[in-house]
């Protein structure tokens, strides 16, 4: 099952919030788990869980969201935070307080499938909003821009990975799945991310996405973006990274 948590932060007076504290809030996670536990995920290159740091200027909250895509990674964090009234952030020397924890969204693999297969129509597009830094990795070299086929080609990975009860697979279905995208309209600007000190590049802001190709390659895409804010998007997305919000078009 992907589970979305979500808790607000509240920081000691005079400090200020960044989507870049994803990373400290990572490392102080990983403190309070079990060492054995700490040491597996540390060895997977897809890690089942992302999260990030967002700030609600309208209500003027600071948002710690949690996605995690196996029952096991959901009940340890729900063990970890469920009752926690604050987390020592240990890079930055002071605690936090955590208030109002609680699981937000929760879906199944199968039912996400069943949304998009089932229907008589297929999805027409979809806008995402990467909320984060997001970025990409490519033969040893960080890529900064959205290209769509990395976009896909990252939610391939997670879903095959995570998702066994609902296979897709295909002869180069990442590149099926990307040329069958077209951007539409985007608002995009180049954005940072600190991870131990080092500055990351990378983008955030909106790419609107209309689908073309085949039925059942257009609905596989809806299913895949709507995926996208469990699973995030691009590397490091278990430190504060590629978070991303989708809105997939039934009808447009």
């Amino acid at each position: 099952m992907f589970r979305r948590f979500e808790a607000e932060l509240v920081l000691p007076a005079g400090q200020r919030v960044s989507s870049a504290m994803g990373s400290v809030l990572h490392g102080a996670l990983m403190e309070r788990l079990p060492a054995d536990v700490a040491e597996f995920l540390h060895t997977q290159n897809l890690r089942p869980y992302s999260q990030s740091i967002h700030y609600e200027k309208e209500s003027e909250r600071t948002l710690w969201r949690i996605n995690t895509l196996t029952d096991e990674m959901g009940a340890i964090v729900e063990g970890l935070l469920g009752e926690a009234e604050g987390i020592y952030l240990r890079q930055k020397g002071y605690a936090i307080s955590i208030q109002n924890f609680c699981c937000v969204a929760e879906m199944y693999d199968v039912a996400l499938a069943d949304r998009y297969f089932l229907p008589d129509d297929a999805p027409r597009g979809a806008e995402l909003t990467f909320r984060t830094t997001t970025a990409f990795k490519r033969d040893g070299q960080y890529v900064l821009l959205p290209e769509i086929y990395l976009i896909v080609q990252s939610l391939l990975a997670r879903w095959a990975l995570y998702c066994p009860q609902v296979r897709i697979e295909a002869e180069d279905l990442a590149q099926q799945l990307g040329a069958a995208c077209r951007i539409s309209q985007y608002a995009l600007r180049t954005a940072g991310f600190s991870v131990d000190g080092h500055a990351l590049r990378g983008f955030r802001g909106t790419l609107s996405v209309g689908f073309t190709g085949t039925d059942s390659v257009r609905r596989i895409l809806g299913m895949l973006m709507e995926f996208a804010p469990y699973a995030g998007v691009g590397i490091k997305t278990a430190l504060g990274m590629g978070a991303v919000d989708a809105d997939v078009w039934k009808r447009r």
